[in-house]
């Protein structure tokens, strides 16, 4: 609400509204200039007494001392010291002014003046307490969305020198096996490097260029594999004019790629992505040593486990996620709303 951010102008705006209401009823009677002229003369006193509450007693006894009784002992006080004053103003300086006064019994006096004084103070009261639960309420969202972004920076770091780790080891092994494969190979890390450094710090991505990336680091991960269609990767939908996170699927394919079992049948590992409108699903399964009892990723709090902290981060509990071990096949699944790029 950007109405609270004009702390001079609001406050201008209610005092305007505290004379109108008293003064307003008496616009289309002979009385009405005389009237607005005495509310001038009171105006002061409610001004002083309301600033004195708001200012003085909410913010040192209510937001941090707690001190609700010692509050409440000095808004008595403010409201009979404003009833004291507002009665010698009508009986001594309004008649000093020339003014008519209508007396009335005591206990109807002190009726409208309790009533006057519990509107305006109670109103200012009231708007002071849902403006700073306002601010603090602003506040903590930024912190909580300063905090998210944090965590995510974190997560994102974590997973590149995990997935640089098992890339320079490939290539290591390369060059001594096949000189043009390890170049091969620099090329696709360089262009792979570059992506990181240019679209990781990014909230969001243009799915083209996420795809593309991760064909580029199977591409990669295919030179280790004797067979060429030891991977198996497969897209239905279109990557056209959507958004996803950056670096959120590569830590589940490289885990296939990084626990896959070599020896396996063709094709040892099947990455699928489905891609619609209103979400996108990858699918991942690779075989594995049925000896390795061991989950991927298990206690190193990087890989899955990161996976799963940025989609709870990201979409709190709308995402799928599921791990399942069967025998000598382990298959991930993941399932996250996808944003539209804005044309």
């Amino acid at each position: 609400m950007k109405i609270f951010k004009y702390r001079v102008l609001n406050h201008i705006l209610f005092w305007i509204a505290i004379f109108t209401f008293y003064t307003i009823p008496y616009l289309l009677s002979y009385g009405f200039v005389l009237e607005a002229f005495i509310n001038l003369i009171y105006i002061p006193v409610d001004i002083v007494g309301v600033y004195f509450v708001i200012e003085f007693l909410i913010p040192r006894y209510v937001f941090k001392k707690r001190k609700l009784i010692i509050y409440f002992l000095g808004t008595v006080a403010v409201i009979a010291l404003n009833i004291l004053i507002s009665q010698f103003i009508k009986y001594n300086i309004q008649p000093a002014l020339g003014f008519w006064v209508m007396r009335r019994p005591l206990q109807t006096e002190l009726f409208y003046a309790l009533l006057n004084n519990f509107m305006i103070i109670g109103t200012a009261t009231a708007l002071k307490l849902f403006s700073y639960s306002y601010n603090i309420q602003l506040t903590k969202s930024e912190l909580e969305r300063k905090t998210v972004q944090s965590e995510l920076g974190i997560l994102r770091s974590q997973v590149n020198p995990h997935f640089l780790f098992n890339v320079l080891n490939n290539i290591d092994s390369l060059i001594f096996e096949d000189r043009e494969k390890a170049s091969n190979a620099i090329v696709l890390l360089s262009k792979i490097m570059r992506y990181m450094l240019q679209e990781s710090t990014r909230e969001e991505v243009n799915l083209e260029k996420e795809m593309e990336y991760i064909h580029d680091y199977l591409e990669l991960a295919q030179l280790s594999f004797s067979s060429p269609d030891f991977v198996r990767f497969e897209m239905q939908g279109t990557a056209v004019g959507k958004e996803v996170p950056p670096l959120l699927f590569i830590p589940i394919i490289e885990n296939a790629v990084k626990h896959c079992n070599k020896q396996s049948p063709v094709p040892g590992i099947e990455i699928e992505f489905k891609i619609s409108d209103e979400c996108i699903e990858l699918r991942t399964s690779n075989y594995v040593k049925r000896n390795d009892f061991k989950l991927p990723d298990n206690g190193s709090g990087t890989g899955l486990k990161n996976v799963e902290k940025r989609l709870k981060l990201l979409h709190g509990d709308n995402f799928t996620f599921d791990i399942n071990r069967n025998m000598d096949k382990f298959e991930v699944n993941i399932k996250v709303p996808i944003k539209r790029t804005l044309k």
